[in-house]
């Protein structure tokens, strides 16, 4: 038969599912024979249904890996294009909708617009003008200074900054492309952020935020893939993990492949015979017959830089009728500089 409830049974029930503010909160439950309850947490998870999570946690991982090693590339070629030091690093991997990227952006900014023509789409590349103008700085001959206040670039900033841009896309592609083969084509730079047409404004894009730092300055620059057009590029790199964590592969076999690959990387190689430090105003005024000094005297030989990094001092002359430098000195690892 069954047994009739007391109120304080029927008040213990209720306190199971309702707290003074009438939330559900904790689960009480009797202990069998002693009268006492225990309270057990309940653990929530907030779910926002207008930012849907659009990459796992493995594809979140695999994107940083990619964009990690794109960073350790672009830091090596911005140094030699900028003859200075330039480290870059992935800070933060984010989705939301590209209206509210757009929110996120200074203005004026340097916003540029990347055609991805095997994915039939765009995407965006946002570079903060502070760092921005070090650069531009930089690549007219100054120590790389930032902008005292922000403005928008002028014709001949806009060209330069175009350079570090090309450079950055060539980068990206350089990575992506042993997963997902795919060029990066710079299509136009915009200074207001609003004018830039990547992708419908409610459109989820994934936000890869990297640190560039060259000297004492730094800013951000983020990379703006609108989900619907990286989408095969994602899931095939999830792909490849998969191919990874399963078969691992070799070690031999992928050592070899490595040492091929690096085999038939191509370099830059520099010959540096002496510098020159101008003002404009020197440098507009050039003629044929004018005399630059070097800062070192004519007997000191050249310097052999590989991808801006001075790795050997030699002499010039001439091999097969070409211009050519004999190796008299090479420098340890230990000894690298920076041209």
């Amino acid at each position: 038969m069954a047994e009739q409830l007391s109120q304080a049974d029927i008040d213990a029930l209720l306190d199971t599912f309702t707290t003074p503010e009438g939330g559900a909160s904790e689960f009480v439950s009797a202990a069998a024979g002693s009268g006492k309850r225990q309270k057990r947490p309940v653990e929530t998870q907030a779910y926002d249904f207008s930012h849907p999570d659009l990459l796992s946690r493995d594809q979140v991982r695999s994107v940083r890996t990619v964009h990690e090693g794109f960073a350790q590339a672009l830091a090596k070629r911005l140094s030699t294009e900028l003859l200075t030091n330039v480290s870059a690093s992935v800070a933060s991997i984010d989705h939301l909708t590209y209206a509210e990227f757009l929110m996120l952006l200074p203005s004026p900014t340097v916003l540029s617009v990347v055609e991805v023509p095997q994915l039939s789409g765009n995407i965006a590349i946002e570079i903060n003008p502070a760092i921005a103008f070090a650069f531009i700085d930089r690549l007219l001959g100054g120590e790389g200074h930032p902008l005292g206040k922000t403005r928008p670039l002028t014709a001949i900033e806009q060209g330069l900054m175009e350079r570090v841009v090309e450079k950055c896309c060539q980068e990206l592609a350089g990575v992506w492309n042993p997963l997902f083969e795919m060029d990066f084509q710079l299509q136009a730079i915009e200074g207001n952020p609003e004018l830039a047409r990547v992708i419908g404004p409610n459109e989820m894009v994934v936000l890869v935020s990297m640190e560039l730092r060259m000297n004492e300055v730094s800013g951000v620059m983020t990379l703006c893939l609108p989900y619907i057009v990286m989408e095969p590029a994602i899931q095939r790199l999830s792909q490849s993990n998969m191919v990874t964590r399963k078969g691992g592969g070799d070690p031999e076999r992928l050592r070899s492949a490595l040492s091929r690959s690096v085999r038939d990387s191509r370099v830059r190689v520099d010959v540096e015979i002496g510098r020159a430090c101008l003002s404009i105003r020197e440098l507009m005024e050039l003629e044929p017959g004018d005399v630059l000094r070097f800062s070192a005297p004519c007997r000191a030989g050249a310097t052999l830089l590989i991808e801006g990094v001075t790795r050997a001092e030699g002499s010039p002359g001439r091999a097969n009728g070409n211009l050519a430098l004999r190796v008299d000195s090479a420098r340890d690892r230990g000894q690298e500089e920076k041209g």
